[in-house]
Order: structure tokens, then sequence, then C-alpha cells
């Protein structure tokens, strides 16, 4: 099946907060955003976006928001079924390409120091950890560490 990535901004993701929050859900289950929270998000100057689909199937979505130099990836996330099978570069790739026709030179994201994957994936990218968050994500154990990683992007 082939994957496709369509943009999300503007006035039509206000529209989507719900669904949105849905497939956020299904991505991260021990830290869902609710509706009211993605709509916030969206209407954030500089939002954009980008929602993966195979077939009629909602798989993954990338959030992010650019202002001027500097560009911040606030969530990506694949379906658990679906991980590991490409989405993630390709979301990845598509922010970092928008970031790049927004003419930004950094862009930063957090990930949780337990995803391994996600770690590896950003790190094969050329993101760096420049930082750390103590005790930024819930999990059903407990909390977990963010790492504050950054990628310079050429001009």
């Amino acid at each position: 099946m082939s994957l496709r990535l369509e943009p999300v901004s503007g006035e039509a993701a206000a529209a989507l907060a719900a669904p949105l929050s849905c497939l956020h859900r299904a991505c991260f289950p021990n830290d869902p955003w609710p509706p009211p929270a993605i709509a916030e998000i969206t209407a954030i100057r500089g939002f954009f976006g980008r929602i993966a689909w195979e077939g009629e199937a909602a798989v993954g979505l990338a959030l992010a928001q650019g202002l001027g130099p500097e560009c911040e990836i606030l969530t990506l996330g694949i379906v658990p079924e679906r991980r590991r099978s490409g989405i993630g570069s390709a979301l990845l790739a598509s922010v970092v390409d928008e970031a790049r026709r927004r003419e930004v030179r950094t862009l930063f994201l957090e990930v949780a120091d337990d995803n391994i994957a996600a770690r590896a994936l950003y790190e094969a990218r050329g993101f760096v950890q420049i930082g750390r968050r103590t005790n930024y994500y819930r999990r059903g154990s407990g909390l977990v560490d963010a790492r504050v990683l950054r990628l310079l992007l050429s001009t």
C-alpha cells in the first residue's frame, strides 16, 4: 500500500482537531493530546503539519511550529502496528523539507529517553542532543526523561 503525506495548516487544521487528537491517542496512549490542545496548537502562528495515510487509514502525524529561523517538531508519531516501516522517516523528511522552504536554520524536538527507535531515527538524520528534561513524559510505570535534540539546517 502506498504512503501519502497530506499537509495540515491554516483554518483546515482547526477543523481536524478531533481526528488529530484520535490519531495522537493511537500513537501515544500514555500521553494523548485532547482536541482543545490540538486546536490550540494548530492556531499558533507558524504551525504546520503532515498526516500520513495508507489508503483510507491515518497511520502517523507530525506537527511543528516554525517561527523565524527556528522550528520545533511538537509531535511525530506512528500508530504502533505501522512502526518501523519508513513512515516516521517520510514524515520527518517532509517536516525538514518544509522547514527549509520556510528558511529555518535550526530544528528542535524532544524525544523520550526510552524511545530507542525514535532516537535512532533522529540521530541517523543528524540530530544531536543539546539538553535533557527530567521526568518529562508520563508512562504507566512512572516518568521518563526527554532528550532535547537539535538539527542545524544548511541554508
